[in-house]
């Protein structure tokens, strides 16, 4: 999992993703179990290897968490034709 979301963002990346600009575009991972933390924190460092820059990626214990707005549930399912700055074969790759 960890490596396909680093495959669809851009981890030294501030606050966008794509053409989309704010902190809600912020990328994090916000695990639930302690355990996992390792795991995360290898495949970060492993990541960091590839980049000069530092990773913008945050990693921390989740705190909250609420679902999305209705109308953005399935959002591409229900606008075909909206942007999105993941390629398609990207969504195919996670099957």
């Amino acid at each position: 999992m960890l490596d396909l979301y680093f495959d669809i963002i851009d981890p030294v990346s501030v606050n966008q993703q794509g053409e989309d600009i704010g902190i809600s575009y912020r990328t994090g991972i916000y695990y639930v179990e302690k355990t996992d933390l390792e795991t995360i924190q290898s495949k970060y460092n492993e990541i960091q290897k590839k980049y000069d820059s530092p990773l913008a990626v945050e990693v921390e214990p989740m705190k909250n968490f609420f679902n999305a707005e209705e109308y953005h549930q399935k959002y591409l399912d229900k606008n075909p034709g909206a942007y999105c700055h993941i390629p398609a074969s990207k969504f195919k790759k996670g099957l």
